[in-house]
């Protein structure tokens, strides 16, 4: 609202000084109608609107402070004198140690994963709260964090701000017991702090309930790069370098499989291919849909009215990048590995084989990276490759399952509060606990040398989204795994066997979302 009174007012200065330079000028020809009129440009970065008022949206500086740092444009205030006594505190509810690795270590100490170097962070996000809001943040680090809400919905007012999975705040939106963000003026959400692809994508019928950033770790975390092992690739002379694939944007699919089926060979001295071989691409039946997020497609993405569609039903091309992924998936003994194929437990026993040195390619989630450090194993990291060279950029997909968002439940002590401080710990986590995530833990520990630093400029600089994955349309995610499991590939015969359920499930959601604004 201020910014549209702001842009009202400004239109209106600018007619009254036009009229007033048209009668001055009475004599001046007029301007022919064909001439061009100038435009500001729009800035290709996180946000569309990350400029300051003269238009300038190619830098963030309008977010920082004098020295630097991102600040909420919201004042400082003393909360308590503000909003009462009973806002000394900000209560959030987090993922706890039942989430295993994507437990949310972004609120409390004691991090097993990420040590000192997170926990720090966290105490100097904190602390700056406190003494610039007069707020303690007390984050609560529970197991089945969705039954905590639901009870909470329905005594109300336990919690500031909830941060489940996204999938489950998406539930929690359709039903009605969410917040809109874009109503909150204390919400800054086109501030760089908010991850402004996560904005566009969770948004619905001009809506948002949901969002993540930098707040969480999670988004980061869960988000898809491509490790290499560095001593495999250096033992074979034939293969290019990765890293100047990458900058060169020749890192493709099919330069990627060329390289794995040069590596892949029966090493382990038993007949057959086995997991104790060495492999070009150790993979999971997931990646079929990290790989096709890579490719910079999307099983369903949105129309001119915001609402959801599947995509992936009406686009031929997507089908035949999706078969051919499928197709090679299926390929067996000549190129890759299926995590699912090593003994239990499958994550660390295929962890293993990177470290004997016998995998080339691995999708990972950046969890992984830190578990890999910790074992001290020598391994590069670069994007998912391009589909082909005609491909623009690089994406690195985020799954959705695991990753934590925020979201103000309606049953919350004050919404105002809630936005208020929402702003400044998202503004504050940037500045520290997203920095020391990223340019300590992950890029001074994870990363090996100043090639990983550039490459992960790249991974993170472009995330991928998708609706679909978000609300698993009818059960979308699992029918593509499915065919990767069964080494099937028919995509088409899974569209047309399943496009009314997915179809039906869209559009209840559509109807769900239309009722929050009658």
């Amino acid at each position: 609202m201020k910014r549209i009174l702001c842009i009202v007012l400004a239109l209106v200065i600018f007619a009254l000084c036009f009229v007033s330079c048209s009668k001055d000028n009475e004599s001046e020809s007029k301007p022919d109608s064909s001439t061009p009129v100038s435009t500001p440009e729009t800035s290709g970065g996180e946000s569309s609107d990350t400029g300051d008022e003269s238009g300038d949206t190619s830098s963030d500086d309008r977010w920082r402070g004098e020295n630097g740092d991102y600040v909420s444009p919201n004042e400082k205030i003393d909360t308590v004198a503000v909003f009462g006594e009973e806002y000394a505190e900000f209560h959030v509810l987090v993922k706890g140690d039942d989430n295993g690795t994507y437990q949310s270590d972004d609120f409390t100490t004691g991090s097993e994963l990420y040590g000192d170097t997170l926990d720090t962070a966290v105490s100097q996000r904190n602390t700056y709260i406190l003494d610039n809001y007069g707020v303690t943040i007390v984050p609560h680090k529970e197991k089945n964090i969705n039954n905590l809400i639901r009870e909470d919905i329905g005594v109300g007012g336990q919690y500031d701000l909830v941060m489940p999975n996204i999938p489950f705040l998406a539930t929690l939106a359709s039903e009605g017991h969410l917040i809109d963000l874009y109503t909150l003026e204390d919400v800054n959400i086109d501030a760089p702090w908010y991850d402004q692809n996560a904005n566009e994508t969770f948004s619905m019928n001009h809506q948002l309930f949901f969002t993540t950033g930098d707040i969480t770790i999670l988004n980061k975390v869960c988000t898809i790069g491509l490790i290499f092992g560095k001593e495999l690739l250096a033992t074979n002379p034939d293969l290019e370098d990765p890293y100047q694939l990458v900058r060169d944007h020749q890192w493709t699919y099919d330069k990627m499989k060329q390289m794995s089926r040069l590596v892949t060979a029966d090493t382990d001295g038993e007949a057959g291919m086995t997991v104790n071989d060495t492999w070009g691409f150790l993979t999971s039946y997931g990646d079929v849909a990290n790989l096709f997020g890579g490719f910079g497609l999307h099983m369903c993405e949105k129309d001119a009215n915001d609402y959801p569609y599947f995509s992936l039903g009406y686009d031929e091309r997507a089908q035949t990048i999706l078969q051919e992924i499928l197709t090679d998936f299926a390929d067996e003994g000549t190129w890759r590995v299926f995590a699912q194929s090593f003994p239990p437990d499958i994550w660390v026993t295929s962890l293993d084989a990177i470290e004997e040195g016998r995998i080339l390619f691995r999708p990972s989630a950046f969890s992984a990276t830190t578990k890999l450090r910790k074992r001290g194993v020598n391994f590069g990291i670069i994007p998912l490759p391009l589909y082909d060279e005609n491909q623009d950029d690089y994406f690195a997909y985020c799954g959705t399952g695991q990753t934590a968002g925020f979201g103000i439940l309606n049953s919350c002590r004050n919404a105002e509060f809630s936005a208020y401080m929402l702003d400044a710990i998202s503004a504050s986590s940037k500045n520290l606990v997203t920095r020391a995530y990223m340019e300590v833990n992950l890029k001074g520990k994870d990363a090996q040398d100043d090639e990983d630093l550039e490459m992960l400029e790249i991974i993170f600089g472009n995330i991928l989204y998708d609706i679909g994955d978000v609300n698993n349309f009818g059960t979308i995610k699992g029918l593509i795994e499915g065919l990767a499991r069964d080494g099937k590939t028919e995509v088409t015969a899974m569209i047309e066997s399943n496009r009314g359920p997915i179809e039906t499930a869209i559009e209840d959601v559509i109807e769900a979302y239309q009722a929050l604004q009658d």
